[in-house]
């Protein structure tokens, strides 16, 4: 006789867009400064400076937006209206809409349309 046992799994803390956001703009802000100072400071007689400092620079202002193209996506989610099979195309960061056809509230979730809890007939 086994009995299963439901098996829960230790999630890790995994990153947000916000702390994406947070961490590539310090990088890049870390990495510009460091190129400044090196191209500033060594850069005034030798080609020292101008070798490291520069592509410090560079890096400082695209590594940051490498970073976060994912943030920059939008996918687009299209299905039949819940209630009334109405074909609806949205983007993926609306949260709830209008039908056009039947008026009622859909909701957008896990790039699925769902009928809302309390609809809005109008």
């Amino acid at each position: 006789m086994s009995t299963k046992e439901p098996t829960t799994q230790k999630r890790g803390r995994t990153f947000d867009s916000a702390y994406i956001f947070s961490f590539a703009i310090a990088l890049g802000l870390i990495l510009f400064i460091a190129g400044l100072i090196i191209s500033l400071t060594l850069g005034n007689g030798t080609s020292i400076g101008l070798i490291f400092g520069i592509p410090l620079l560079v890096a400082g202002l695209i590594l940051p937006l490498f970073m976060m193209r994912d943030l920059f996506k939008q996918n687009e989610v299209s299905g039949p209206c819940p209630y009334c099979d109405a074909p609806i195309r949205t983007s993926d960061a609306t949260l709830s809409l209008l039908c056009p056809n039947c008026k009622n509230v859909v909701m957008v979730r896990n790039m699925k349309l769902y009928r809302a809890e309390s609809s809005a007939a109008g």
